[in-house]
């Protein structure tokens, strides 16, 4: 199964001991949303926090406990090209 990954999302809390991984999904060949998820590293939101973000390969057969919590946010931002939530139309 090539093309296999997952995209992992951490809040970043307001402070170090509020980090927490609030995201997680496996993607099978979406080369578009994978390049930009490594390059954006993650999404800022307008109160100084941010979403980062985190792309690895799946092993074969590997499973995963997904969490969709920002699903749709994450796609929106890569469909638009942006890394803030403010940017988003």
């Amino acid at each position: 199964m090539r093309g296999r990954f997952i995209i992992e999302g951490e809040w970043s809390g307001y402070s170090s001991s509020q980090r927490r991984v609030v995201h997680r999904k496996v993607y099978k060949n979406r080369p578009m949303l994978r390049t930009w998820a490594t390059k954006a590293g993650a999404i800022r939101y307008t109160d100084g926090t941010c979403l980062v973000l985190r792309v690895r390969d799946l092993k074969p057969r590997e499973r995963v406990a997904e969490i969709n919590g920002y699903t749709k946010l994450i796609e929106d931002c890569a469909h638009h090209n942006v890394t803030n939530v403010a940017s988003l139309p």
